[in-house]
């Protein structure tokens, strides 16, 4: 293996193990940053055992320079700051700021992108909870790729339909449907097209299964 691709793999396991240091510790504590620096040894230790010849050995003088620990440290809590960890945080902030059930958040994000934040439709419907740009731009969403922007205004649009019709499974309806066209059904889901249907029994077995989201 070239030293180049050598130290390139060294870095990404480095990277991916941190990562998931840091999603482990950010369960338990609110400072993302918090992790001990004999977790970061092992990985390296790990990361280099991994990569050992026959005779055990590595010639690490042949090797570039690894990206510093602190260095690691920024890109990784830049990371989270940005939301790219973690679309769980942002439909956990969402839930909370919203009073919608995560759960319910999760299930319609399954069914709509199957959690692809850079999904587009091809009606032009964007992102995580697939915005059309109409309705985007009504809840203030300037970028509908961003993780947290589309969560934030696809919970509020969906709180509001919940507080529309009062449960969740018409709620769902006027969400792929839209709202005047489950109103002229009289809340009869029978009534709705066969596409709204199947999503409203999609996203109800996704929210009353949530193992499978």
């Amino acid at each position: 293996m070239e030293t180049n691709n050598v130290t390139s793999t060294l870095q990404l396991e480095i990277m991916n193990e941190m990562l998931k240091i840091l999603s482990q510790n950010n369960s338990s504590s609110e400072n993302n940053s918090d992790y001990n620096s004999d977790d970061f040894n092992s990985v390296l230790e790990s990361a280099l055992s991994g990569s050992q010849t026959e005779n055990q050995n590595i010639d690490l003088s042949k090797l570039p320079p690894l990206k510093s620990r602190d260095a690691i440290n920024t890109d990784v809590k830049y990371d989270v700051s940005v939301g790219n960890l973690s679309i769980d945080q942002a439909v956990d902030n969402a839930s909370k700021k919203y009073g919608v059930d995560k759960n319910l958040i999760l299930a319609v994000i399954k069914q709509e992108s199957s959690f692809n934040p850079n999904s587009t439709s091809g009606v032009g419907a964007m992102g995580l909870m697939q915005l059309m740009p109409e309705t985007a731009s009504e809840l203030g969403v300037k970028n509908a790729y961003d993780v947290n922007q589309n969560v934030d205004g696809g919970t509020k649009y969906l709180k509001s339909l919940l507080d529309t019709f009062g449960n969740y499974k018409m709620a769902v309806a006027a969400y792929n449907a839209g709202p005047g066209a489950v109103q002229k059904s009289g809340g009869d889901i029978s009534k709705l097209p066969s596409e709204t249907r199947n999503y409203v029994t999609k996203v109800s077995g996704y929210y009353n299964n949530n193992t499978n989201v």
